[in-house]
């Protein structure tokens, strides 16, 4: 089978240094049918470092930067692979054995279109990013199809495309990822496929390094643009559930991990709940709240002009 691997990458060497590099390393060991890189018009020497490697690279306009308009024009340099792995360029591979490791479900079997492997925090993590990365990423696999949404609700169709691999025929015949997309364009096509019958596959065995210290600002803006995804794509919670019940579970899972561990942050935590709260809920309602002020509360800004 023909795999490739694609990353998008933005000023990747100023921002993730030498880990990027590591990355590069890593993948270049891999022995893969084609590494595609599409750089967003960096103003450092990501693209120089990218072409020392020998990989692919196409360079677009910033302006022209889409989470699942970009993916889908990876999808189509890519067509003629049969699975297609997509990374970003802060993730930080274990090894090469994890890319062998991801895709092994789809080799195993032909209905899995999508898998995602564990992501584990980078070293400089807070307890915050450490909690968040043990709740959705546990040390055991699964496989969900379409009939586990009774049990799992939106569960069946998280993932992450910073460690993810897709079946190229299968993203062809949902449509690959759509254009125009605030965030979400990896759960938006597991949605899809589930609903033509394929299955989504969590691989725990498949191990990367990624994290986020998000500032109390920043979850807020986040979880504004969570609650903009549900709003605009209201069809995903209609097929699988709000993720209300989820929400519960992180919100005491992250209490008591903290109180564990660094239990004079817990105020901090109960804030950031609230900071998530506040902001999913007004992403939910970003159609009452005028195109200015959601471009003043969101994260991805550039989805609003």
């Amino acid at each position: 089978m023909k795999i490739s691997l694609f990353i998008p990458t933005y000023n990747a060497v100023s921002s993730c240094g030498e880990m990027f590099f590591n990355n590069l390393t890593i993948i270049k060991n891999a022995q893969l049918n084609q590494v595609l890189i599409i750089d967003s018009s960096s103003n450092d020497n990501t693209a120089a470092v990218v072409e020392s490697f020998g990989f692919d690279l196409k360079i677009i306009p910033k302006t022209e930067f889409d989470h699942g308009g970009t993916r889908q024009l990876a999808s189509k340099i890519l067509s003629d692979s049969d699975i297609v792995i997509y990374l970003t360029q802060d993730t930080l591979l274990q090894d090469e054995n994890s890319l062998n490791k991801l895709i092994k479900p789809m080799l195993n079997d032909e209905k899995v279109a999508s898998c995602y492997g564990r992501q584990l925090p980078h070293i400089d993590a807070d307890v915050f990013a450490k909690h968040l990365r043990r709740f959705n990423y546990p040390k055991l696999s699964y496989i969900r199809g379409y009939d586990d949404r009774y049990v799992w609700g939106m569960r069946c169709v998280f993932s992450s495309d910073s460690f993810a691999a897709y079946r190229m025929a299968a993203l062809k015949e949902v449509g690959s990822f759509p254009k125009h997309l605030i965030l979400g364009e990896d759960v938006y096509v597991n949605a899809k496929l589930l609903k033509v019958g394929y299955k989504v596959a969590y691989v725990a065995e498949a191990i990367c390094y990624h994290s986020h210290n998000y500032t109390m600002k920043e979850e807020f803006q986040r979880y504004f643009d969570i609650g903009v995804f549900h709003r605009t794509e209201s069809w995903i919670c209609i097929e699988f559930g709000t993720a209300n019940k989820d929400g519960v579970k992180f919100v005491l899972s992250s209490w008591k991990f903290i109180l564990l561990r660094r239990p004079w942050l817990f105020p901090k935590s109960v804030l950031k709940v609230f900071a998530k709260y506040f902001g999913y809920k007004l992403g939910l309602n970003c159609d009452k709240i005028g195109v200015r002020l959601c471009r003043r509360l969101s994260m991805n800004k550039d989805f609003w002009w």
